[in-house]
C-alpha cells in the first residue's frame, strides 16, 4: 500500500467537546484542528446538548466539563454509561475537589484533568487513542 493510500485508509478519532466556557471550547477546538488524525464531531455548550450529540454523533471521545448548564458533566457521564454509548470520556474541570475526580472515575470516566494545569494532556490522549484505533483497524485487515 502506498503512503497516500495508507493515509487515506487511516481512521480519524472523532471528538465531542462539551464545555460551557467559550474560552475552553475555543482553545480545545484550535488545538484539535491542528491534528490531522483527529476531527471535531461536535461542540456542546450544555450538558443536555452534549448528551443529545453523543447519542446522534457517536463520537470516539467526549470531553466533559464537570459543571455545565441544564445537566452536569457527571449527569451526562451517568447517562452515557446507562445507555451503553461507551465513548472514552475525559472530564475537564477547574475544580480541585478529589470527590469529583473519584466519582467521575467510578462512573466510568477514563480520565480526569484540571483545565488550567493539565489541558495539554487531552491532546496526548487523543493522539494515543488514534494510534490504538488505527492499530486495531490494521490488524483487522
Amino acid at each position: 500500500m502506498t503512503d497516500a493510500a495508507n493515509n487515506q485508509a487511516r481512521k480519524r478519532t472523532r471528538v465531542l467537546i462539551a464545555d460551557d466556557s467559550a474560552a475552553i471550547r475555543s482553545s480545545l477546538s484550535a488545538l484539535i484542528s491542528r491534528l490531522p488524525q483527529v476531527e471535531i464531531a461536535g461542540v456542546a455548550i450544555t450538558g443536555s446538548e452534549a448528551l443529545q450529540m453523543a447519542r446522534s454523533l457517536k463520537p470516539d471521545i467526549v470531553t466533559l466539563d464537570v459543571r455545565m448548564p441544564e445537566m452536569s458533566g457527571i449527569q451526562v457521564l451517568e447517562a452515557l454509561q446507562k445507555e451503553r454509548l461507551n465513548p472514552v470520556v475525559i472530564m475537564l474541570t477547574g475544580m480541585t475537589e478529589t470527590e469529583y475526580q473519584r466519582k467521575c472515575l467510578e462512573l466510568g470516566a477514563k480520565y480526569f484533568f484540571h483545565k488550567t494545569t493539565e489541558f495539554e494532556k487531552v491532546i496526548e490522549i487523543l493522539l494515543e487513542h488514534n494510534q490504538q484505533l488505527n492499530q486495531t483497524s490494521l490488524s483487522e485487515n
